[in-house]
């Protein structure tokens, strides 16, 4: 049996989650304000970009949000674990969105990892990766066996 997970730590990922949902809507500052301003933190994006260090991290999110114009976002979560001042999450992400009154979707597959610092949780990396239609195929496939 999974042991609970803190009120805390819960509340926090909730946090990050409302700050990804702006994120992915190209505002930034709300997600920026759940991560840790630490030498390590890190983010491998879901379009093969990445970035390490906290100022080399802010620039990437700050970059990429421009781009990004997604109106809906509904969470998976197939994971939270925590242990000590560690605690991780997965999830799927489905965004949604009309282009030129058109309907798009996408799926991530996303890994957060936190650690309390000064008391307080932090974001410390975010590893996405898009989930494709042959992704999605080969499950169902492997499924049905």
């Amino acid at each position: 049996m999974t042991p609970p997970i803190e009120p805390e730590l819960e509340e926090f990922v909730k946090r990050c989650l409302e700050g990804l949902s702006h994120q992915v809507q190209g505002n930034s500052e709300p997600f920026l304000e759940v991560w840790s301003h630490a030498d390590d933190v890190a983010i491998l994006g879901a379009v093969g970009s990445y970035a390490q260090g906290w100022e080399a991290v802010r620039a990437h999110l700050l970059g990429a949000s421009k781009s990004l114009d997604w109106t809906g976002l509904s969470v998976e979560r197939l994971l939270t674990a925590a242990s000590g001042e560690l605690a991780v999450t997965v999830v799927l992400e489905h965004m949604t969105r009309s282009v030129e009154g058109e309907p798009g979707s996408r799926t991530l597959r996303t890994t957060q990892a936190y650690r309390r610092e000064n008391g307080q949780w932090r974001l410390i990396l975010r590893h996405a990766n898009l989930v494709t239609a042959e992704d999605e195929a080969r499950e169902r496939a492997l499924a049905a066996e």
